[in-house]
């Protein structure tokens, strides 16, 4: 192999296998947590871990689709299936873009579930539907794009619809987190609560320095280091999720 190429690939699968196994341990143990809850609890704890696997699905399929794409020098990441010619890259950049979309809903969701009693207010449908939206503009390229039968440019500028709708809905839902957990954290005295309070609030910053280094990443050039910079950010916050809500137990939640 190419040294160059090796340069690129060993740094890449250091960092992202630290960060696959970081958020598969936390798929893993809000599994293993769901499974003894009970009502609004446990759709909180269900929201975490589909959220957790969806996120390492799509993070490993890009990460397998970058390497072969590298590998074969072509941006496109092509592989032949059954002798026909599948850009798996393509497709993994639509599929990862999704993921993402689908993970700031989850957690929209349980945002509403852990304190709006699961009631939409005007801020969450609005949220929601941008979600909605962004999907919409992007889901027509992913399936197309990857067997050849037409070409949609993926785009990633960020004036790109479904990139400004992503960024707007994220940030709003990220917001939120932040608020509500530290407005509950002033009105809990229970202390493993008050830990959990605590780290939604960290968690939800670091989601939102995540979306600071991503539009930094796409208005000046995609430089590398924003991307390297965006996935300590989600590492930080899966970290807090583990040790701060998924690990400790409140009594109220040993129902």
């Amino acid at each position: 192999m190419d040294s160059s190429k090796l340069m690129m690939l060993v740094p890449m699968w250091t960092l992202m296998t630290l960060w696959l196994v970081l958020v598969v341990t936390s798929a893993v143990l809000a599994f293993q947590k769901w499974q003894h809850l009970q009502g609004s609890l446990k759709k909180q704890m269900l929201y975490l871990w589909l959220g957790a696997t969806i996120v390492f699905t799509g993070d490993s399929l890009h990460s397998v689709a970058a390497t072969i794409s590298t590998l074969t020098d072509n941006p496109t990441g092509p592989i032949t299936i059954l002798g026909s010619v599948f850009e798996f890259r393509t497709f993994a950049m639509f599929f990862d873009a999704m993921v993402f979309m689908v993970y700031y809903t989850l957690w929209a969701l349980f945002i509403t579930t852990r304190y709006q009693q699961g009631q939409l207010e005007p801020y969450d449908r609005i949220s929601i539907g941008l979600a909605i939206a962004a999907m919409l503009f992007l889901l027509p390229g992913a399936v197309p794009n990857a067997f050849g039968i037409y070409t949609l440019d993926y785009n990633i500028a960020p004036w790109a619809p479904h990139i400004i709708l992503f960024e707007v809905f994220g940030v709003m839902t990220v917001w939120k987190l932040i608020r509500c957990s530290r407005n509950a954290l002033k009105h809990t005295s229970d202390s493993i609560t008050q830990t959990q309070e605590r780290a939604l609030s960290i968690a939800g910053t670091g989601f939102l320095f995540s979306f600071l280094f991503f539009f930094l990443f796409l208005a000046l050039a995609q430089t590398s280091i924003f991307m390297i910079l965006k996935t300590f950010a989600y590492m930080t916050a899966f970290v807090y999720l583990i040790k701060g809500v998924i690990i400790p137990t409140p009594k109220r939640e040993q129902i």
